[in-house]
């Protein structure tokens, strides 16, 4: 194992941007990931419903998704360290406010939107974090565990209900996230000058511009399928004879499977002239089987299909970040605030709609819906990768 003493300086400062990067992008998610994952402690306090859990989340993203581009100009005018402790405090503040205040559903909905503005200033900071520090033959990989940031609060999140929400109450994993935001921007490299590939160009019409709000759009609906899927997965498996423990110890084997994709995928976008589209949008619809299998309600068909979507469905985000830099490396923050946007988009449609789906006909329709926009967004990548290589 190589210690930390034999690093070179510039390989700890990539390590460092590394770490950081992943951690801001953990914890920025975290409000929305533990209000979808504590729900069955939340509502032995107050009335939580299936659909109020949906649109608790999917508010959340509605913020998330009208602030990432103008977050991602922000980035570039004031520079990656000052992004991450903007990023870090509201963050910060939205945990604690919950863990002190929420004693409502709609009380809990509003203070978890403040920390929209961490979330959507996370992902522009940390790219362009990433895209200065490491180089470019390495920058897949970097993107991967960036990426892996949102699969890894999943895991988190899902640990929470088990290790901390039953044993010691589900404010307290609200207050340990606001710790973890408050870490991770303490331990950023850097000055805090904004670079000048972080700047949006002022070109209109330049040639990445409508692959970029393509790719975003393919982002938007495997958004909501993944972030519908993650946010019911623990009521649905609850309901169909899994334990809480179990059903929480699945969200982390399904995060823990995206996160290891994520990598995978990055890795194999650092390759000599690889686009990463194709195999990206190949993943997505490969994840529609993962659906298919969580209609049945079968708690062994239920783990198996949740472990496929996972690994599948939740892989793409490395792979456009890395498509939507290539195509806009003079201005990274803003290429990936356009994509962030569209993920923030599907991410505020999505546990709404299977939320609505669930109460209203069923589980069924709603993983149906999940299955429907996956496919669609891997019809909309492969498009766009047939126009030409990154």
């Amino acid at each position: 194992m190589i210690s930390a003493e034999r690093l070179s300086p510039e390989q700890a400062r990539v390590l460092r941007a590394l770490l950081t990067g992943t951690g801001i992008v953990v914890a920025g998610v975290l409000p929305g990931f533990l209000t979808a994952s504590l729900a069955p402690r939340i509502r032995m306090d107050f009335a939580f419903s299936k659909a109020t859990v949906g649109l608790a989340v999917s508010i959340f993203y509605v913020v998330c998704a009208l602030l990432s581009t103008p977050c991602g100009r922000l980035v570039g005018r004031i520079g990656v360290l000052p992004s991450m402790r903007l990023a870090a405090a509201t963050t910060a503040v939205s945990c604690l406010a919950v863990a002190l205040f929420a004693n409502s559903a709609a009380a809990l909905t509003a203070l978890i939107l403040v920390g929209g503005i961490g979330n959507s200033t996370a992902g522009p900071a940390a790219s362009a974090l990433l895209a200065r520090e490491v180089a470019t033959h390495r920058q897949g990989l970097a993107f991967g565990a960036q990426q892996s940031g949102a699969s890894i609060g999943a895991l988190m999140a899902g640990l929470a209900l088990p290790v901390v929400a039953i044993p010691f109450g589900w404010r307290w994993a609200f207050v340990a996230a606001a710790v973890l935001s408050v870490a991770a921007a303490a331990f950023a490299p850097g000055d805090g000058k904004p670079a000048a590939a972080d700047r949006r160009p002022t070109a209109p019409h330049r040639p990445g511009f409508t692959e970029v709000h393509g790719l975003a759009l393919g982002a938007a609906a495997a958004s909501a399928a993944g972030v519908g899927f993650i946010s019911f997965l623990v009521l649905y498996s609850v309901e169909n004879g899994l334990s809480e423990l179990a059903a929480g110890l699945l969200l982390v084997g399904v995060s823990l499977v995206a996160t290891l994709s994520r990598l995978a995928l990055g890795a194999v976008g650092d390759r000599a002239g690889q686009d990463p589209l194709p195999p990206t949008a190949a993943m997505i619809a490969v994840s529609v089987l993962g659906y298919a299998a969580l209609v049945t309600g079968l708690p062994g068909l239920i783990v198996a299909g949740a472990l496929l979507a996972g690994c599948t469905g939740w892989s793409w985000p490395a792979g456009l970040t890395l498509a939507v830099v290539r195509r806009s490396p003079e201005s990274p923050a803003w290429a990936v605030g356009v994509l962030m946007a569209g993920l923030f988009g599907g991410a505020a449609v999505g546990p709404v709609l299977v939320g609505v789906l669930a109460d209203r006909v069923s589980f069924t329709s709603a993983w149906a819906a999940c299955a429907a926009l996956a496919l669609t967004s891997a019809v909309a990548i492969g498009a766009t990768s047939r126009r030409g290589p990154a």
